[in-house]
């Protein structure tokens, strides 16, 4: 019982590692994928290489062949030019290209499948959702140890992607944000416009058995996403959708355990939440613009407040316009606003009750705030 609970725990384990180190070759990418825009086309190569899959499959009848890899790469970059392609003759529009070439390579990858390959381990839920709760069960030796299969490709395919990254930086940087200067500069940006899609459809390739079409799509585009809301710094962006990708694989991995639901999915779900709330709560999101509105609203009556008073401190009226009663009525305020805003001002020690007269009053700390206030 315990051996099996060991072994159980340790194939877990290795779970996690593999959905780590997918998640941040696929992050790597993610916010260049963003910044141009390629969101669908990452999704179109994502589910388009299936086709590529099915079509080597057919050629060497080994399911466990490296030509399919070969034969998904291909088909990812063949998605690629064939919407670039469409999209450039102006007459369709990049998306509509996107939407068109995506469907019509998966739905065929599935005919095929379905109808020539139902013995075989290409089942269709398998490739939407993965099972890589069940990907250490596929071991290689690596460097004299025994490790996953997918965790052991997709570590050489970050090392890939990563260097990758960091020897073109520059020109992938300048490519991305100028076009124009980078291409009087000299630089190839067709050259590495296909280079980075070639690595994406290889990285949404070799994930595709682990964890499925629907997380791959996710790990490509909501990192990069929900780090270019934070931060429009491209190295920075960079580090933060890699801690993107490895909270979400985290979580992902606890809460499925917990639920004893799909991991992938989960994961895929975990993301998409992330997103969301970076969506709400980053520094220009939704919910802290309200917050932010909210809170210059109160400082404005707050400042408000402060102004009538500095105005008829020292009047013949003070007594009239600063009573702590009738001072609602020249304000317009409801007495409880009044408390609330005066018991505020109060606290920072701006204002004062005045015993003798009965009214509201500047204290020093007071005037100094009124006078910058009419500066």
């Amino acid at each position: 019982m315990i051996e099996s609970l060991l072994a159980y725990f340790s194939i877990s384990y290795e779970s996690l590692l593999v959905l780590i180190v997918t998640a941040v070759s696929c992050a790597i990418l993610s916010p260049f994928l963003v910044l141009r825009k390629l969101s669908m086309v990452s999704d179109a190569i994502s589910h388009s290489v299936l086709l590529g899959i099915v079509v080597a499959f057919f050629i060497v009848k080994d399911v466990g062949s490296p030509f399919l890899i070969v034969g998904a790469g291909l088909f990812g970059v063949i998605t690629v030019f064939v919407v670039e392609f469409l999209s450039g003759t102006g007459m369709v529009k990049n998306d509509d290209a996107v939407g068109i070439v995506f469907p019509m390579f998966f739905a065929l990858a599935v005919v095929l499948i379905t109808k020539f390959a139902r013995n075989v381990h290409l089942d269709t839920d398998i490739v939407l959702m993965g099972e890589v709760i069940i990907a250490p069960l596929n071991r290689t030796e690596f460097l004299g140890m025994d490790l996953p299969k997918a965790f052991v490709q997709m570590g050489i395919l970050l090392i890939v992607n990563l260097l990758f990254i960091i020897i073109f930086f520059k020109e992938l940087k300048v490519t991305t944000f100028d076009k124009g200067f980078a291409k009087l500069a000299g630089f190839s940006s067709v050259a590495l416009f296909y280079a980075l899609m070639t690595l994406s459809s290889l990285t949404a390739v070799t994930a595709f058995d682990a964890v499925g079409a629907i997380l791959v799509v996710s790990f490509l585009i909501t990192p990069g996403a929900a780090a270019y809301l934070i931060s429009k710094d491209l190295k920075i962006m960079i580090v933060i959708s890699i801690g993107y990708a490895v909270i979400n694989s985290v979580l992902g991995y606890v809460i499925s355990l917990l639920m004893n639901v799909s991991m992938s999915g989960m994961t895929a779900a975990v993301a998409g939440v992330t997103f969301l709330l970076t969506f709400l709560f980053n520094k220009e999101g939704l919910i802290t613009a309200i917050f932010i509105r909210c809170k210059r609203k109160s400082e404005l009556r707050l400042e408000l407040f402060l102004i009538h008073i500095g105005n008829h401190i020292g009047k013949p009226e003070e007594i009239e316009e600063l009573g702590l009663i009738s001072i609602r009525e020249h304000l317009k305020w409801k007495q409880a606003d009044v408390d609330k805003i005066a018991k505020r001002l109060m606290k920072r020690e701006l204002i004062r009750v005045d015993g003798e007269k009965n009214i509201y009053s500047l204290t020093e700390r007071g005037r100094d705030r009124f006078s910058h206030i009419c500066l």
